[in-house]
């Protein structure tokens, strides 16, 4: 997939609020986005557990008691779409649906009592709906998508961003538990006997990543993020290698039901789930031997919201995508990304690829607190970055966007507020995000509100000198603030700081670098 950037300003955007129903075999859920767009913000996201595939695996239908309420469910959050003025509400059902004798009776009585019809997904077009929602805000993933639901498991590989083989078991904890008579040792065997004849996913998976998506997963995240006493709460881009994932899930499936209960990371009926979760999970990565796993909020609903995209919003990057809407809406001059961009790139001739798209995120978060109060603007828009409700990116991501922007309101890397960062972060993403930050500050002391004379006062960087020359000094608010910040960022480089004036008198010349 090819990823392009569009402008700020760039109109288009369709903000028509659009929502899914999905009939899951354990909950039917409502999700409202804030539009079509490539980064989508979830207005609502209501849940109603019905148990729709409790009793699947025993009798072949959905009881009755579980119809009747799956109904009801359909209905309310229908009503709730219309009332939130959604222009258009789609109805996915999923696997307890498909595999139903009575599903169709459902789906009928559903799309009589909604008035809207009901898409019932085969098991391949689950599969791949659901890799869809991980590639749209990871397009290069590499490795295999495993989707976890209530009634089955969906695993589809995946070879920088396109997909390849799938296949759907019918290994979700609702039918596992009922097929096991809640035996461990016989959910093994049944899990053994649908896995291992997969024959592409080690060939697929080995030193790879297994994307981890479902309720009953990511569950087991929030656990083990409470467990290690993990700095950020949030479940999309969290990462663990294979052999703390494998040693967890162990544990996990050696709980007792008390112990069980006692787990408030997660809700009673999701700690019910663990086990037999982590049991699946467990011959996965047995048998694929990933490098890794990492957890993806984005499933089958995005995935469904990503299709109804036009191509060109499709191709744009994610976080680039994300970063851009939230500052449309709110930014108070005008855009000077580019500009801005251009002028510190002396600074970042050796960058990497993924750092270089981080820069150009930052250049367009560069003044996105500057509503917050000055005493705690920092802070508050270092918190903000750090807990955006964007899953497009992962947590050194969120972290390092996260410390640019409190550097560029004066923070500082030692300030206790930026342990999350320093915990989240390896040495040279903090220097590299430290340095962004300083650029950004030096900036605005150059040109305040006025991005476009960044160009008249350039930088350049040669052999053990930072220079920087002032071909416009005049338009400089604020001279001393300037010589600071340029010799701050002179440190943070270990680099001597020239500031020339019109490039024929020197005005500063800085001692060695600290």
């Amino acid at each position: 997939m090819t990823l392009r950037v569009a402008s700020i300003a760039s109109g288009g955007l369709d903000r028509r609020r659009v929502g899914v129903i999905d009939i899951g075999s354990n909950s039917i859920r409502l999700v409202v986005y804030d539009g079509l767009t490539r980064a989508p913000i979830p207005l609502l996201n209501q849940k109603i557990t019905v148990g729709l595939g409790s009793d699947l695996e025993q009798t072949g239908r959905l009881d009755d008691a579980a119809l009747e309420h799956g109904i009801q469910a359909v209905a309310v959050l229908s009503r709730m779409a219309e009332t939130m003025d959604v222009h258009n509400v789609e109805l996915l059902a999923t696997s307890a649906v498909r595999d139903a004798q009575n599903g169709t009776e459902f789906r009928l009585r559903v799309e009589k009592e909604c008035g809207r019809p009901v898409r019932v997904l085969t098991g391949d077009e689950e599969a791949r709906m659901s890799a869809i929602g991980v590639i749209s805000a990871m397009p290069t993933a590499t490795g295999i998508i495993g989707d976890l639901g209530g009634g089955s498991l969906e695993l589809v590989a995946v070879e920088n961003g396109q997909m390849r083989e799938s296949v759907s078991l019918p290994l979700g904890p609702l039918r596992l538990v009922s097929r096991s008579d809640s035996s461990i040792s016989k959910a093994r065997k049944i899990i053994d006997a649908e896995i291992e004849p997969i024959e592409w996913l080690e060939s697929r998976l080995k030193g790879e990543t297994l994307f981890v998506v479902g309720g009953a997963w990511r569950a087991v995240a929030r656990v083990h993020m409470a467990h290690i006493d993990y700095p950020l709460r949030i479940v999309h881009g969290y990462a663990m290698d294979r052999r703390d994932a494998r040693d967890f899930g162990h544990m996990l499936i050696k709980l007792s039901q008390g112990t069980l209960a006692q787990i408030d990371a997660v809700s009673r009926k999701r700690a019910d789930t663990l086990p037999w979760a982590a049991l699946v999970m467990d011959k996965v990565l047995k048998m694929g031997k990933p490098a890794g796993v990492q957890y993806s909020a984005q499933g089958l609903r995005e995935g469904f919201h990503f299709m109804q995209l036009d191509l060109a919003t499709r191709d744009r990057d994610p976080l680039l995508s994300a970063c851009m809407d939230t500052v449309s809406s709110e930014h108070r001059f005008d855009d000077h990304t580019g500009v801005m961009e251009s002028w510190m790139a002396p600074l970042f001739v050796d960058d990497t690829p993924q750092f270089a798209r981080l820069r150009h995120a930052a250049c367009i978060l560069n003044d996105i607190g500057w509503h917050e109060h000055p005493e705690y603007r920092a802070e508050q828009s270092m918190l903000r970055v750090l807990r955006m409700p964007w899953s497009v990116l992962d947590h050194m991501e969120r972290a390092f966007l996260a410390l640019v922007i409190f550097i560029r309101y004066g923070g500082s890397i030692s300030d206790p507020i930026a342990d999350i960062a320093r915990r989240l972060l390896s040495g040279d993403q903090i220097r590299v995000a430290t340095t962004i930050g300083k650029a950004i500050r030096l900036a605005w002391a150059l040109t305040g509100s006025q991005g476009h004379l960044l160009a008249r006062n350039p930088m350049s960087v040669d052999d053990d000198r930072l220079t920087l020359r002032l071909l416009d000094p005049d338009s400089i608010p604020a001279k001393d603030r300037m010589e600071r910040y340029a010799a701050s960022l002179g440190r943070v480089l270990n680099l001597d700081v020239d500031i020339i004036v019109r490039d024929d008198e020197a005005m500063q010349r800085s001692g060695a670098a600290q």
